[in-house]
């Protein structure tokens, strides 16, 4: 399955990366970068944060990703980096929102697997 646990770190530790390469770029630019900015991005770096520290559950860790694929577009909106520098707010994005949509797809299998009694 494409949601298990060694992915699911794999990707919080990648998308960790690419916020640390978001904070170099908006160092870089930071006189243009407001505050609005730095928030998002250590919004996204808790999620993460808390993605890794905590165990996995599709349901909880599906929302987790999702708002931190939120930050990172919010980041990227406010920033306002070009394109080579916002490589890494690119790749944040895309692999959150993926990740996300996988723990979605998990949850919602597993959650049709299971039988109810409806008496």
């Amino acid at each position: 399955m494409i949601y298990t646990p060694p992915i699911r770190t794999t990707i919080a530790a990648l998308v960790l990366a690419c916020i640390a390469g978001s904070i170099v770029v908006g160092l870089l630019h930071e006189p243009k970068t407001p505050l609005l900015a730095w928030t998002s991005l250590a919004v996204g770096a808790v999620v993460m944060f808390a993605v890794l520290a905590t165990k996995r559950n599709p349901k909880r860790d599906a929302v987790l990703f999702l708002v931190c694929g939120l930050s990172s577009g919010v980041f990227m909106g406010d920033s306002t980096v070009g394109f080579p520098g916002s490589l890494p707010m690119w790749l944040w994005t895309i692999g959150t929102m993926g990740i996300g949509v996988m723990a979605l797809i998990v949850d919602a299998e597993s959650s049709q697997s299971k039988s109810v009694n409806r008496l």
